[in-house]
């Protein structure tokens, strides 16, 4: 994929994400800037989605560690393959938070 059906990809997923947020019954507070996804928990506990163009690749910053996704069969995963998704709402868990995995489609 050449740059710019990275960085549109992205943006969905970024949207997407958001959208699964905001549908949900928890208290969470997000913000996209400049290709970075904030999203923050009642608790305080955050992650920081950012973008690695030059690599492709989706990076998860967070309270249990830094995370690499790459984009491969339609889903993004780590080399160990970890699900953003799943990560996601394991970081959450970790908060306090549920997120229902089944409600984020792609």
């Amino acid at each position: 994929m050449n740059e710019q059906q990275y960085h549109q990809m992205v943006d969905t997923l970024f949207l997407k994400i958001e959208a699964w947020l905001e549908d949900t019954n928890e208290e969470i507070d997000f913000d996209s800037q400049e290709g970075i996804l904030t999203i923050t928990f009642e608790q305080g506990d955050c992650l920081v989605l950012s973008r690695q163009a030059s690599l492709q690749e989706v990076w998860l910053a967070s309270k249990q560690g830094a995370y690499h996704f790459k984009r491969v069969d339609e889903m993004w995963v780590t080399k160990h393959h970890q699900t953003l998704i799943q990560t996601i709402a394991d970081c959450a868990k970790q908060a306090g938070a549920s997120l229902d995995v089944t409600k984020m489609t792609f």
